[in-house]
C-alpha cells in the first residue's frame, strides 16, 4: 500500500510539473501576444456607438486584423437563451471560418444585487447564470469566462 501511495504521489507531481507553465526565458521571440477585440465595442447600447450583429462584428474584427474575439454573453449579442445547440455550432463554425479564436465570453454578473432582500436567492441566480455562460463557452470552443463581482 505504501508503494502504491508513493507511486500515486509521484505521478501527481510529474503531471503537475509537465503541465505547468514554462519558466520565462527573457527571449522576446518566446513571448507572443494575440490581439483580441471585445464585442462590447460594437454592442450599440451607448449613444453614438455603432451597433453590429455578431456576424458583422466577427467580419469587422477580421477586417481590422484581430486574431481573437471576446463576445458579450448577453443580449443583443450572445445570450445563452438565444443560442440553442444548432446556433452555437453555426457560430463556432463562423468564428473558425474567419480564422479567429474565441478568447473568452464576457459574462455580466452582480453577486451583490438584491443584497437588501435576503429572501431572494440572488447569489444562486447569478451562479446559475455563470453556469449557463460556461456551458455556452464550452460549446463555442473556449474555456474562458470573464465575470464581474463586487465587494
Amino acid at each position: 500500500m505504501k508503494n502504491f501511495i508513493q507511486l500515486l504521489i509521484s505521478f501527481f507531481i510529474i503531471s503537475i510539473c509537465s503541465n505547468a507553465q514554462k519558466v520565462p526565458t527573457g527571449n522576446p521571440a518566446d513571448f507572443k501576444v494575440k490581439t483580441c477585440l471585445h464585442s462590447v465595442s460594437y454592442l450599440g447600447v451607448w449613444r453614438g456607438q455603432t451597433g453590429l450583429s455578431v456576424d458583422e462584428f466577427l467580419v469587422k474584427a477580421k477586417e481590422l486584423g484581430y486574431e481573437g474575439v471576446m463576445l458579450v454573453a448577453k443580449r443583443p449579442h450572445v445570450s445563452p437563451h438565444d443560442y440553442d445547440k444548432a446556433a452555437r455550432k453555426k457560430l463556432k463554425e463562423k468564428i473558425e471560418s474567419l480564422g479567429l479564436t474565441l478568447v473568452a465570453l464576457a459574462g455580466y454578473t452582480d453577486f451583490t444585487a438584491g443584497i437588501d432582500k435576503p429572501g431572494i436567492p440572488n447569489a444562486e441566480i447569478q451562479a446559475a447564470w455563470v453556469g449557463e455562460i460556461a456551458e455556452l463557452a464550452k460549446d463555442l470552443g473556449t474555456n474562458m469566462v470573464r465575470i464581474f463581482y463586487r465587494l
